[in-house]
């Protein structure tokens, strides 16, 4: 028995994505993934839910409703929303929520929990605007937004392998084929966030300024243990065309802001939900981590061009890849130049002055794939389109 409890509360754990132990002994009412009346109980006291639990394979369907069903843990073992009657409840077909219209309309910070736990624009995506157009290399705290996502490997070294940015102090915005891509190793855990780095071969991050001698210091950068991972509940591995890669990441505790770490903006208003990006010059940034290659040590930058959907549908048919207007961006196609040298997972930005006069840097795209090799002219990147997934940001973000 023991030998049985062991394998199942690792399942369990791998179904919930979470690390975090909620206390209770209560029952409390709860609402089930189909809007069904139900009691937040222990997984083996729910009959209908714990039969799903032992089938083995289990399917990602049930994997996903397990997930959705969640409501606490008491002590390790957690707690699932159980259906209350006798009728147990149907995974023939995907629990999702209802998905998103395209180019949703949502108003700034009103009206979820999860959009006014996101900073303000006083608060998020200032600081670098001053230097954007020098060399490669980043400036020792520009972009402080940028995290390293860290993972272990079964020999227990540990390397970082894609990248996201930070969007309050509590959570990391990435790709989901980094928490659940085809390509990642199985037998790799994704354990940490790295914030505040520049130099991954220093401790100490210092720039040494020529023109008066002045050396800038950073301090050591912020290792922070992820405790859950939310990949969107559509993604799919497996899917060509990748049209839902993007995922969340809970931090175990907040990060501490400092000049070299702070969070980036997301769009939120109407207007930056609809803005119109292409023809513009943005940015992506990052260390060259991918799941398969190492490019530098250094935080990179790089400007690329946003291109037409239509432009981009026709060159990736090419390639049997069917791209969405909605969901999707795509930028670059320059020879030599593509996210291939910026992160996995990082952000496609853009600086932006409101009416008011105010500049913030936005994250308006998730670094998704790109041709291969990069680089290739007349091949933009393929970016996951931020302002579609905010109502799907929102409804994750928790205190």
């Amino acid at each position: 028995m023991g030998t049985t409890r062991l394998s199942l509360i690792s399942v369990l754990v791998q179904c919930f994505g979470l690390i975090v132990l909620i206390n209770g002994q209560d029952i409390d009412s709860c609402s089930t993934p189909r809007s069904k009346p139900g009691n937040c109980l222990v997984i083996h006291e729910c009959p209908s839910l714990y039969q799903l639990l032992q089938r083995r394979p289990i399917k990602r369907v049930d994997s996903d409703y397990l997930r959705n069903s969640q409501c606490g843990f008491q002590g390790t073992f957690p707690k699932v929303c159980c259906p209350i009657g006798s009728e147990p409840e149907s995974q023939s077909t995907p629990v999702a929520p209802p998905r998103p219209t395209s180019r949703p309309t949502i108003s700034g910070g009103g009206g979820s929990q999860g959009a006014s736990l996101l900073p303000t624009k006083e608060n998020c995506g200032v600081g670098t605007e001053n230097r954007i157009y020098g060399g490669e290399k980043t400036d020792l705290d520009e972009f402080p937004w940028m995290a390293l996502i860290q993972y272990e490997r079964p020999n227990k070294l540990r390397g970082f392998y894609c990248g996201g940015v930070l969007i309050n102090n509590k959570y990391i915005l990435t790709a989901a084929h980094c928490v659940i891509g085809k390509d990642l190793p199985k037998d790799w855990k994704l354990i940490s966030v790295r914030l505040g780095e520049y130099n991954l071969d220093d401790p100490i991050d210092c720039i040494t300024y020529k023109q008066n001698n002045f050396k800038d210091c950073a301090p050591e950068p912020q290792d922070i243990a992820v405790e859950d991972r939310i990949p969107h509940f559509q993604y799919d591995p497996y899917d060509p065309n990748q049209p839902n890669d993007i995922a969340l990441l809970r931090l175990v505790r907040p990060a501490v802001y400092t000049d070299y770490v702070k969070p980036i903006c997301l769009p939120s208003t109407p207007a930056e939900i609809n803005k119109n990006y292409i023809g513009k010059k943005v940015f992506v940034a990052g260390w060259g981590k991918t799941e398969s290659k190492t490019e530098s040590n250094i935080k990179l930058k790089l400007q690329v061009p946003v291109k037409s959907p239509d432009i981009c549908t026709t060159t990736y048919r090419k390639a049997n890849v069917a791209l969405s207007n909605s969901t999707q961006i795509c930028a670059g196609g320059e020879k030599g130049k593509d996210s291939c040298r910026g992160d996995s997972g990082g952000p496609l930005m853009s600086l932006e002055k409101d009416e008011n006069g105010n500049i913030n840097w936005f994250s308006i795209g998730v670094v998704s794939f790109g041709p291969s090799p990069c680089g290739m002219e007349n091949w933009p990147g393929v970016y996951t389109n931020i302002a579609h997934f905010m109502p799907w940001i929102y409804s994750q973000v928790k205190p």
